[in-house]
Parts: C-alpha cells; sequence; structure tokens
C-alpha cells in the first residue's frame, strides 16, 4: 500500500471524472453481491471478458471489453485497485483534463484487455503444442478488473510526476513496524512494471503455475499510458518554446 507523503490537497469537485470511476466500480460490486445471493449467479461471468469471444467475432465481447474494467473478482480486488487508483487519480486528471482524463483510462483498459488476450493466444499455443490445451482452455477464462485501465493512470503519474515521493506502508501483519520508506513515483513505477513483466513472461513459459493475474493486461494498460504521458510532456514542452 502507498501514499503520497504530501497532499496535493486536489479537491473532489476537481477530480470529479475520478471520483465518478470509483463510485461505479463501488455500484458495479455491489450488484455483482446482490446478484450472486439474491439474483441468477451468472453476472460475474456473463459480463467478465472471455478472450476467445473476441477472436471468434463474438459482438458481445465488445460489450465485455467494457463492462469487464468496472467489474472486480471481490472486495479485495476492488479495494486494492480503487486505492492506487485513488492515489494516483487527482494529479492526472488536473494535468490531462476531464476528457483527456477518461480517454486516457478507457484507452488503457481496452488496450489493456487486448494485449492479455494477444499474450494468452501465445500461452495457449505453448499449452497447445504441449499437449495440455484441451484439459486447461486458457482463452475460456474470463478476466475482469479495472487494473489494466488503472495501469494508463500511474503510468502518466510515474512520468508527468517522477519526483512526487510515496510512502510504502509496512504490514503490519508481517510483524514489522509501521514505519514507512518513502520512494520517487519514479522509481515506485519502474520497479511496478518490471515485476509485471517478469510474472507475465512467467505466466507465458509456464501458464499452468502462473496463477489467476492477467499481469500483461496491466503491461498493456502501462504502454497507452505512458504513449499519453510522453505526449503530454512533449506539448508542453513545445508550447513553453513558442512562448
Amino acid at each position: 500500500m502507498v501514499l503520497e507523503v504530501k497532499d496535493d490537497k486536489i479537491p473532489f469537485y476537481k477530480q470529479y471524472v475520478s471520483v465518478a470511476i470509483i463510485i461505479i466500480c463501488c455500484i458495479v460490486m455491489a450488484l455483482q453481491y446482490l446478484d450472486y445471493f439474491y439474483g441468477t449467479g451468472t453476472m460475474l461471468i456473463g459480463l467478465a471478458f472471455r478472450p476467445d469471444t473476441l477472436l471468434t467475432g463474438d459482438p458481445f465481447s465488445i460489450l465485455t471489453l467494457f463492462t469487464s474494467m468496472f467489474m472486480h473478482g471481490d472486495i479485495v480486488h476492488l479495494i486494492m485497485n480503487m486505492w492506487f487508483f485513488y492515489v494516483v487519480a487527482d494529479n492526472c486528471e488536473k494535468a490531462l483534463g476531464h476528457l483527456g482524463f477518461l480517454l486516457t483510462y478507457l484507452a488503457s483498459g481496452l488496450f489493456a484487455t487486448f494485449f492479455h488476450t494477444m499474450t494468452s493466444v501465445v500461452a495457449g499455443m505453448a499449452l497447445f503444442q504441449a499437449g495440455l490445451y484441451s484439459e486447461y482452455p486458457i482463452l475460456q477464462i474470463p478476466s475482469l478488473g479495472a487494473s489494466g485501465a488503472i495501469f494508463g493512470i500511474i503510468a502518466v503519474y510515474g512520468i508527468v510526476f517522477p519526483n512526487i515521493r510515496l510512502a510504502i506502508l509496512a504490514n503490519p501483519l508481517s510483524g514489522s513496524s509501521n514505519v514507512s520508506r518513502t520512494i520517487k513515483a519514479s522509481t515506485f513505477v519502474v520497479l511496478y512494471v518490471i515485476a509485471e513483466i517478469s510474472y507475465g513472461i512467467y505466466g507465458i513459459i509456464n501458464p499452468l503455475n502462473a496463477g489467476s493475474t492477467a499481469y500483461f493486461a496491466h503491461v498493456g494498460g502501462f504502454i497507452i499510458g505512458a504513449i499519453v504521458a510522453y505526449t503530454y510532456i512533449w506539448r508542453k514542452e513545445t508550447k513553453s518554446k513558442k512562448k
């Protein structure tokens, strides 16, 4: 868990897009639980994204590209994603503007899903060649969560605001003290992405033991965020030179 060492003091009314996204994700989570306990129990699977549906041209897959990025597997998944999003979103929305921020979020989420699909194809081919595909249909595993879109915003945060210091909170359950360590945003983001790439590569090499996290979806979201961030910096520097 991380926190900014110094509060930016950006009020909620100036970051209404990010606040709206958090509220929507929480409402969708509540609807998922209501469906699970009192409904048909099919919402979690029905509106999550499955790579094979996109590859086969199923028109419903277009809808799930969007619905899946506002859904979460459980309450812990939701809290972790929304916490990171809350920490980085205010600076990014102020810098990119409300529309630019929203488009970056959606584009990162969409490309994250696409990138996850492509890497799932590679992992699926490895399983097929090993004679295991029929036992473990990796392309049919539903994926959901806002983390791909959030990684796009994290990329913008680390690149546009590299010197903001973050406090890494110690885990009280580990038996260590609660004293935080501080780290630059740029350093934190680089280390985070390297870890995601490493886990993602391991997932392709050994897909049966890769766990349930779509690591390359995070990487895909980061790529879009990085493109947006460097475009923002370039445009800002170009305007400064003209003045």
